[in-house]
């Protein structure tokens, strides 16, 4: 019984200290993601330097003290993911953990973050149930869903006149539910899907595929397509001249990373949706060329969030005179958020930011005057029409 006591005391000990770190005014901000392994090219590394390049930029200090910025690689395994956050928050007197790379990942911590009163970044996860279905009121979704991705583009291809859709997936569950957004997208705004089918994973010769995109009357083709896959899928679109031939190629997902790894020629003439690119205006190049000046790269839109929710958090705990989560929520959802990476921002109650997303095509290698300028700006989406409403939501949070 002694020992059960005793025990009991410490751990009781262990979360009191956790938890009165994490109300000292001290701030100390979790870079959470995937530094190793299949999703660090798309911000990694690259992450933890613009968070700390937020944090100098907004001075170094908040409340009279430092600000401290951690980082650690969660190798895309939840387990490993989950036991550095409960260290961090329990422990370690962590505020809040930003990037959170990994949807599956994501929403261990998400349920941790709202057991443990702290603030969610989440930038990279493209799921919506930290917001929806799991929504606890302690994480912000600052960049993007499926259905701001999906919508953005198919959006922006319906206002240029196009109808008639191809959809071409990947041959699993990923490919099916990406498969479901685009259907439900086009014909929620008016269009037509002429065809669809699905390429078994490890396809390399796409071009029955292709045939039948090219016969099936389509005006546009997109692609759910990754990795190897997108790669020799786009080489075959070049070959047969697609595009040339009238028809738009938009793939569901394109990172900066993914442009400088596969090249301008073989992508050049894609359209795609993202929440920011580099090159944007004035303000997204000055952030652009500071980040290059740090990674020798130009930054993709992961970064380039992460620093943005970086630093409207620490606005708001400027503002609220206190790191305790509940009173910077509360800030954060009624100052203005508006800087080079949001647009018309507005955060609704259950965690999601609305912004102004874009729809972008790749340039062709002639236009590319510089290097990573591999965007252009086709068509700029609304965030009230990009991004679902509020009025639509499933999160129910008490009060």
């Amino acid at each position: 019984m002694k020992n059960i006591l005793l025990a009991t005391t410490m751990l009781a000990s262990v979360a009191f200290a956790g938890a009165a770190m994490a109300g000292d005014n001290k701030i100390k901000i979790g870079v959470l993601n995937d530094q190793s392994s299949s999703f660090s090219a798309l911000g990694g590394t690259e992450v933890v330097r613009a968070v700390e390049l937020a944090v100098k930029n907004f001075g170094g200090e908040v409340l009279g003290s430092p600000i401290e910025v951690v980082s650690a690689d969660h190798q895309n395994k939840p387990d490993v993911g989950l036991a550095i956050a409960r260290e961090w928050l329990e422990q370690d007197g962590v505020d809040a953990i930003a990037d959170m790379a990994n949807s599956a990942i994501s929403l261990g911590v998400n349920t941790l973050i709202g057991e443990k009163d702290a603030v969610g970044l989440f930038v990279s996860p493209l799921t919506d149930r930290p917001t929806e279905a799991d929504c606890n009121g302690h994480v912000v979704a600052w960049a993007y869903d499926a259905y701001s991705t999906v919508g953005t583009t198919v959006k922006a291809l319906l206002e240029e006149g196009g109808k008639k859709f191809f959809i071409l997936s990947p041959d699993y569950e990923a490919g099916k539910v990406q498969e479901s957004w685009v259907e439900t997208a086009v014909t929620d705004g008016g269009g037509e899907i002429m065809g669809k089918i699905r390429a078994p994973l490890g396809t390399t010769d796409f071009s029955s595929y292709l045939l039948q995109a090219q016969a099936s009357g389509a005006e546009s083709i997109i692609m759910n397509l990754s990795g190897p896959e997108l790669v020799n899928a786009l080489k075959q679109v070049q070959e047969f001249g697609i595009i040339e031939a009238g028809q738009s190629i938009a793939v569901t997902f394109l990172h900066q990373s993914d442009a400088r790894a596969i090249g301008a020629e073989a992508l050049q003439g894609v359209r795609f949706s993202a929440p920011w690119f580099w090159n944007k205006d004035d303000a997204s190049r000055d952030f652009g060329n500071a980040m290059r000046e740090i990674t020798g790269n130009a930054p993709g839109w992961i970064a380039a969030g992460t620093y943005s929710a970086v630093t409207n958090y620490l606005e708001a705990v400027k503002a609220a005179g206190t790191d305790d989560a509940d009173a910077v929520l509360e800030q954060m959802r009624n100052m203005e958020i508006e800087d080079f990476f949001v647009q018309n921002g507005e955060l609704y109650p259950n965690g999601r930011l609305i912004h102004d997303m874009y729809l972008l095509e790749v340039k062709t290698p002639s236009e590319v005057t510089e290097g990573d300028d591999y965007f252009k700006l086709v068509h700029t989406v609304p965030a009230t029409e990009a991004f679902r409403p509020y009025s639509a939501t499933t999160c129910k949070l008490p009060g």
